[in-house]
């Protein structure tokens, strides 16, 4: 299964939170990035945590040093919010400046982070750029609430069946056809993911991930679900393609796998 840029966001939230519930080592965080072939991220612009005129840590920040000024900061974890047109946004509101400061990784990585503290509420918005840029920008102090108050493995069951629906779905109908740049839809690998929803398939795919979450059932259900997102990010509007019984349960994969990534990122596993 292919490395998809919504990785990036995702190992940097999981990583983020591992640290600052001090359940991995640094050697292990850095080990997570270059395992998975991606770029330590480095903290670039920060006008929350580490403003230009006040005090915190110098930027530009390592990925380490910025974690712990955070946890000084009162955060306790960092969930990804995948981003689509097609998705609703979970990101809290951001003012002009930084909408437009996140706008192009976003773009790129289909995913910000959201910095989090014990009740919730939203410190600030991370994005990541595919470089492993991060820009930090402050955000309304909203308190996150569930969409559907489902349990993190509730929500990989969910996106299991619905994946097992869209292939039905696809097959039934022929699907062969492309959509703008996207894979033909009868080509994406619809049986992989259901193997690895189905913990068929070895861990070593997911091993960056299971490494910082020290669960490898919770990696193997955040890999697939960011297989699907990135997949099927290609398609401006799932719910408008392969026709009236394709592209609802195109659009009910989707949005199973944005709440896998959102309820797994943001579930603080205690060491």
């Amino acid at each position: 299964m292919l490395t998809t840029t919504p990785l990036l966001p995702v190992l940097f939230a999981t990583a983020v939170t591992a640290r600052l519930a001090e359940r991995t080592v640094p050697d292990d965080v850095s080990e997570a990035f270059v395992s998975a072939g991606l770029p330590v991220p480095l903290i670039v612009s920060d006008t929350v945590f580490a403003p230009p005129a006040g005090s915190g840590a110098e930027v530009p920040a390592g990925l380490l040093l910025w974690a712990a000024g955070l946890r000084r900061a009162g955060a306790v974890r960092v969930r990804a919010e995948p981003v689509h047109p097609s998705l609703p946004l979970r990101v809290p509101r951001l003012d002009r400046d930084g909408r437009r400061a996140t706008a192009r990784a976003s773009a790129r990585t289909r995913a910000l982070c959201v910095v989090e503290d014990a009740d919730g509420a939203a410190l600030a918005v991370a994005a990541v750029g595919l470089e492993g840029d991060v820009v930090v920008v402050p955000c309304a102090p909203s308190v996150f609430t569930t969409v559907d108050h489902i349990t993190p493995a509730e929500a990989s069951r969910r996106l299991r069946e619905s994946v097992m629906h869209a292939l039905a779905a696809v097959e039934a109908h022929g699907q062969s056809f492309t959509d703008a740049d996207s894979e033909p839809l009868a080509d994406l690998p619809w049986r992989d993911w259901q193997a690895d929803l189905s913990g068929d398939h070895d861990d070593t795919q997911h091993a960056a991930l299971a490494l910082l979450t020290g669960d490898h059932d919770a990696a193997r259900s955040l890999h697939t679900a960011l297989h699907v997102h990135g997949s099927l990010s290609s398609l401006a509007v799932p719910a408008q393609t392969g026709g009236p019984v394709v592209g609802p349960a195109l659009a009910e994969v989707h949005s199973a796998a944005a709440r896998v990534i959102t309820a797994l990122t943001r579930l603080r596993i205690e060491s």
